[in-house]
């Protein structure tokens, strides 16, 4: 029987990193088939069957990523980890989940766990890398002691946050359309001749918040609706929040609007909930469409116009990217454009 090789024989052996060969090894599907085909002759050559310990020591690596998120029970981030698992599998990488409950402000403070404490805890693990999906990197205010951890995680390990690019941070940055997805479902309401319309959910603190609200005024103004016209409610972005958006809406002086246009899916079901409640009608008597699809929706009554953001290729390209980070390469980013989803309650 021949020699069994270590990892780093078979890499210099097939003229390959060491990564490739990892690659190879977990049936990784982003390896070329004339890479392969290299890699595995030798490792067939030389009977190679390596261990997941053996291959980690030799080549100084965890295998294992870090994934930050602010609230995995928020259907957005629950379905892009489940993406980014995926695509981590294929890569041959697990996933080791840290969720700090920071996404919700009003929980209670006890379960809210400081997101630079994590950062700590990241470190010491000597993972690869980690990924960040929200959290206090997406509010107009920054905690210093979050910006200090954010610092030393960036001097340790490679790090990619699918959120808010922050100048003078040098990480890699995966920006979700927060325009176009506003325009799209915002000019579907005017082409289906609302005039009166309302923005509800999100909160004033969060970046993205920001960005959406002035889209949507922006889209109004350019279809020549002045912007005042509009009623502006933030109150965040849970089911409970559009309830209490709705009943707002329907306690005020002023007439309730033709549409309301929801931050999310889940801020349009808790305002949906609250006209049935008071003897509305979605649409007949208020259209309601969101600016962010979740998993479910097309199965409420009515099915919701919304927006899909495509979960699945942003969990792919973040992972894409990360690769290319652990190889000291600097990624390359392609726009993922959102897509209008017309259902029934507008």
């Amino acid at each position: 029987m021949k020699k069994n090789l270590t990892i780093k024989d078979i890499a210099e052996l097939a003229n390959v990193s060491i990564a490739t060969v990892s690659r190879v090894l977990n049936n990784n599907s982003w390896v070329s088939d004339k890479t392969r085909a290299k890699v595995q002759q030798v490792i067939d050559e030389h009977q190679f069957s390596p261990n997941l310990m053996a291959r980690s020591m030799i080549s100084r690596k965890s295998m294992t990523l870090a994934v930050v998120v602010s609230d995995i029970t928020n259907p957005y981030f629950a379905t892009l980890v489940e993406q980014i698992e995926k695509a981590c599998l294929q890569a041959g990488y697990k996933i080791i989940l840290f969720d700090t409950q920071s996404a919700n402000k009003r929980s209670s403070s006890s379960q809210v766990i400081a997101e630079d404490q994590i950062f700590s805890t990241i470190i010491d693990s000597q993972l690869d890398g980690v990924i960040i999906l929200g959290g206090n990197i997406d509010y107009l205010k920054i905690p210093e002691s979050y910006l200090e951890g954010l610092q030393k995680l960036i001097a340790s390990l490679p790090v990619l946050v699918v959120g808010r690019k922050l100048a003078r941070y040098d990480y890699t940055c995966l920006e979700r359309d927060q325009i176009n997805c506003v325009q799209m479902v915002t000019r579907h309401l005017l082409d289906k001749g609302y005039r009166e319309m309302a923005f509800i959910g999100g909160s004033s603190n969060v970046y993205m918040t920001g960005q959406r609200v002035n889209a949507f005024l922006n889209t109004l103004n350019a279809a020549g609706i002045a912007s005042d016209s509009a009623v502006i409610i933030e109150t965040n972005f849970y089911p409970e929040h559009g309830y209490e958006a709705a009943l707002r809406l329907i306690k005020s002086e002023r007439p309730l609007p033709q549409a309301i246009l929801a931050i999310n899916d889940r801020v349009a079901m808790g305002a949906m909930r609250a006209l049935k409640d008071h003897g509305l009608s979605v649409p007949d008597d208020v259209a309601i469409a969101s600016c962010e699809y979740f998993p479910g929706s097309e199965y409420f009554i009515p099915r919701i116009t919304t927006v899909n953001h495509k979960n699945d290729e942003i969990g792919q390209q973040v992972i894409r990217q990360m690769m290319t980070l652990l190889q000291d390469m600097l990624p390359e980013a392609h726009t993922i454009t959102p897509v209008l989803v017309a259902g029934e309650s507008a």
